[in-house]
């Protein structure tokens, strides 16, 4: 349990190089950028609809019940209110959408990452391959975006217990965000090997504690803003691709 977690999370250090002494970095300015782009343009879009939306209301409240001061006060409350649920279901959206929007490059950064670190490649280059590519990633990024959501209403049906609900919701909430992160991260692995979405899936469930140290660091560069914005998801690609060749040989790598 703890040597696949660590294994996971150790890539972060052998990723770190690559991207740095090996020259990656190329390959993360574009999706790095778009990354760093969702949080202001999500956030403000959901934060500023509500708060139009929670206003207009608060207007059609005051002509029928309440005195308009009244009903201003309590819609600036609720807009807030309203803004903080919308930033937080947008962080808790943003690893399946930022997976989606990488599609057209999670593919070449994950086996460029593969080739330089153990020496093996994909299949050769093809349009139609590259299409496939992008529409096997989203549609494994949406079933996991459907199982993230239904294991999230769990979390906070548990935050109703008493003394330990919330602390079992904050780990649960944590651990669901991490392991679907790496297993999102580990499928484009999966996907030179000609695995399927299920195969995919089962794999990465086998696999539970290693996408778990995966997907782990890549929740915690998150929190710095801004520049773990930018980095955070190429950082688990390549990450993924290291480490994730591992748990297809038994821990054994091809090629240092």
């Amino acid at each position: 349990m703890i040597k696949p977690f660590m294994q996971g999370l150790h890539a972060y250090k052998h990723a770190h190089h690559l991207v740095w002494k090996e020259g990656m970095w190329k390959h993360l300015i574009i999706p790095g950028f778009l990354s760093m782009l969702y949080f202001p343009l999500v956030i403000g879009g959901l934060f500023g609809g509500t708060f139009l939306g929670v206003q207009e209301l608060s207007a059609h409240i005051s002509e029928k019940w309440l005195p308009n001061e009244v009903a201003e006060w309590a819609a600036w409350g609720l807009s807030i209110i309203v803004g903080l649920l919308a930033i937080y279901l947008a962080f808790l959206l943003y690893r399946s959408v930022v997976m989606i929007i990488y599609a057209p490059f999670i593919g070449l950064i994950s086996e460029t990452a593969e080739e330089k670190y153990h020496g093996t490649k994909g299949p050769g280059f093809s349009v139609g391959g590259l299409i496939y590519d992008i529409y096997r990633g989203s549609m494994v990024s949406i079933v996991m975006l459907i199982i993230s959501l239904m294991l999230t209403v769990v979390c906070w049906l548990l935050w109703l217990l008493p003394v330990v609900g919330a602390a079992i919701y904050f780990v649960g909430m944590f651990a669901v965000q991490a392991f679907f992160a790496g297993a999102g991260f580990m499928d484009p692995v999966l996907e030179r090997r000609r695995l399927g979405i299920r195969s995919s899936l089962a794999h990465s469930n086998r696999h539970k504690w290693h996408a778990l140290g995966n997907g782990t660091g890549f929740v915690l560069m998150m929190f710095i803003p801004v520049i773990g914005w930018f980095l955070a998801p190429s950082y688990g690609i390549i990450a993924a691709a290291i480490s994730g060749v591992d748990t297809l040989y038994d821990g054994k790598t091809l090629k240092r």
